[in-house]
């Protein structure tokens, strides 16, 4: 099942307990090798700082690294049952059982006490799940819709809001690059019907009825030959 938190998928829950046991158990011996290396270090008599520090380090540093398992350890069964119950995981798992952890692990000091460390486990694993959800976003490449969305997108198309004309787009403005409208035949473009007075020959040739009478008609008598006189 995904986890929808900021860190990354773990283990399945039955191996889940395991591997935070012993991440915690590391995690505890190294941080508490190094505090108490420079605690023995300090504490030792001039001389003897570095054997000081290492009896230190091999007395204290196991002690802090088992604290740290059993700590993990609760949690990760916590966490387990809570993913078993709602049958999801997400970052109210993790606070949860931060919240139980706490309570059980100061049970003996009482009921007040229980509370304020159930409190303080809890706000501390909201930090953590939240800090990671913002690495992640922050990090994080494009998500496939900001790809499709990018790749749909035409990079010649002209700008329709910000940049130069941020009126552009706008209720009540009008794009100056888009494309003018269709423009009406107005109606005194229509084609007229076709004039009677002219007689239409089977070519498609058109004669004026009119026009006919007003032609000259040819004496007779007078030759065809264009130069003037006739033709000898």
């Amino acid at each position: 099942m995904p986890r929808q938190s900021g860190t990354p998928d773990r283990e399945p829950c039955p191996w889940r307990i395991v591997d935070d046991v012993g991440g915690a158990f590391c995690m505890g011996n190294i941080g508490g090798g190094l505090f108490h290396a420079i605690k023995g270090a300090r504490m030792a008599p001039a001389g003897a700082r570095l054997a000081g520090s290492l009896s230190s380090v091999q007395a204290r540093a196991p002690v802090l690294g088992g604290q740290f398992a059993v700590w993990g350890g609760l949690f990760a069964c916590c966490d387990c049952t809570l993913t078993a119950i709602r049958q999801k995981e997400d970052p109210w798992n993790s606070i949860i059982s931060g919240g139980a952890t706490g309570g059980i692990l100061a049970a003996r000091a009482g009921p007040r006490a229980m509370a304020g460390a159930a409190v303080v486990g809890g706000v501390l694993l909201a930090l953590i799940e939240g800090m990671g959800i913002m690495f992640t976003k922050t990090f994080a490449g494009p998500s496939p819709d900001d790809m499709m969305a990018a790749q749909m997108q035409d990079p010649t198309a002209p700008p329709t809001a910000g940049g130069l004309f941020p009126s552009i787009g706008g209720p009540g403005t009008q794009n100056p690059f888009a494309a003018p409208p269709p423009s009406e035949p107005s109606p005194s473009s229509s084609t007229s019907p076709p004039d009677s007075s002219l007689d239409w020959g089977s070519d498609g040739t058109s004669f004026s009825s009119e026009s006919s009478s007003n032609v000259v008609p040819q004496e007779s008598g007078s030759s065809w030959w264009p130069f003037g006189g006739e033709k000898q």
